[in-house]
């Protein structure tokens, strides 16, 4: 087998044109994910968020972005879940998307907070019917002692809810995330990678390069 060591990719993109970059990295981001669908990457709305505990322990798992706004970049989940209790006790969190089929990769650091109830029921309402009946079903992050409980829960609540609008559940909804930084990564040969940072400051953002 292969040794990990030796593994290895050159990368082949080019020099990002800071000249020609949005002054805003929301939009700039926008662009960039529009060349992510464009290349049928799967999923390009996947992304990993990191939180911090309340033990100052961090935690990552892949969540799917599910809305890009003029503030920030939203996202849902279980208001009883690990992420979210971490959220409650530091709302500084961090999400990555990587892109290797393009060769990129964002990097976005801010603060999550709680959309609206009724922006995160409208959500809720567009989901496909099973996907609502396993937010009801799952208590999420809790443990799991056999497998067919979770099953057996999802059959309860499909029973429950048969022929009928299926409720919006009150622990439930969405986070935006509000971006303080962000930093676009685009692979380039012999690991000479380019890196643009914008970082807010005094509500402005400034944009630079930085070494790979």
């Amino acid at each position: 087998m292969k040794k990990i060591k030796n593994l290895r990719v050159d990368y082949s993109g080019d020099l990002i044109n800071i000249k020609k970059l949005k002054n805003n990295p929301i939009k700039q981001f926008e662009i960039w994910f529009k060349k992510a669908k464009k290349e049928n990457i799967i999923e390009p709305n996947a992304m990993i968020l990191s939180t911090i505990s309340k033990n100052n322990l961090l935690n990552s798992r892949t969540v799917l972005l599910k809305n890009i706004t003029d503030k920030g970049f939203v996202f849902f989940t279980n208001y009883e879940s690990r992420k979210a209790n971490d959220i409650m006790h530091n709302n500084n969190v961090s999400v990555v998307f990587l892109w290797k089929k393009i060769e990129r990769q964002v990097i976005i650091k801010g603060k999550a907070i709680k959309i609206t109830k009724r922006d995160s029921k409208k959500y809720f309402d567009s989901r496909p019917e099973k996907s609502k009946i396993a937010a009801w079903a799952s208590k999420q992050s809790k443990e799991l002692h056999n497998s067919n409980d979770l099953i057996n829960r999802f059959k309860d609540f499909e029973n429950k809810f048969k022929n009928k609008l299926i409720p919006y559940p009150n622990f439930w909804g969405g986070y935006i995330i509000h971006p303080n930084s962000i930093e676009f990564w685009q692979g380039r040969s012999s690991r000479m990678h380019d890196r643009i940072l914008y970082k807010k400051e005094k509500n402005k953002w400034n944009i630079n390069r930085l070494y790979p």
